[in-house]
């Protein structure tokens, strides 16, 4: 059996990226706290050192994180379920159910970690941030392949 290391790759990334996510998840609320305001210094500290006036709050960044991360996943599911199927139906619809599935585990983990809470809020900003990046990976696939097809 000849395994194709394209699939292997977005497959194992992908799942690296659920097991990121579910993992933050399951951390008690003063380490998120600190892990946030690590992260909030470190992209204040940039702004200054490129010369803007602004900082960023904790809450903007802990919102832009739960996007990003989502965006990321969003991306590595469509392109897992790509290099699996050719399919436009396995290729749209699995990546969404995995979209709207992984929020809501994420969401459910922190009912159950020590000072945490969940939100219907965080898991439909998470499922936009997939959204977006399956959309971006969507386009950019009808664009090369409409590139191909004309030359």
């Amino acid at each position: 059996m000849k395994i194709n290391i394209k699939k292997l790759i977005y497959l194992v990334i992908t799942i690296l990226i659920i097991v990121f996510i579910f993992y933050n998840s399951m951390q008690n609320g003063e380490h998120s706290s600190n892990t946030s305001t690590a992260v909030l210094m470190f992209v204040n500290d940039l702004i200054n050192m490129i010369g803007l006036s602004f900082q960023l709050s904790g809450h903007f960044i802990r919102k832009l994180a739960h996007f990003i991360e989502f965006f990321t996943l969003g991306i590595f599911l469509m392109l897992t379920f790509k290099a699996f199927t050719n399919r436009v139906f396995g290729i749209l619809w699995g990546p969404m159910f995995f979209s709207t599935f992984v929020p809501v585990i994420d969401e459910f983990i922190q009912i159950y970690s020590p000072g945490r809470t969940s939100s219907v809020k965080d898991v439909l900003l998470d499922f936009s941030g997939a959204i977006v990046g399956i959309l971006l990976v969507y386009i950019s696939i009808n664009i090369k392949n409409r590139y191909k097809q004309k030359y």
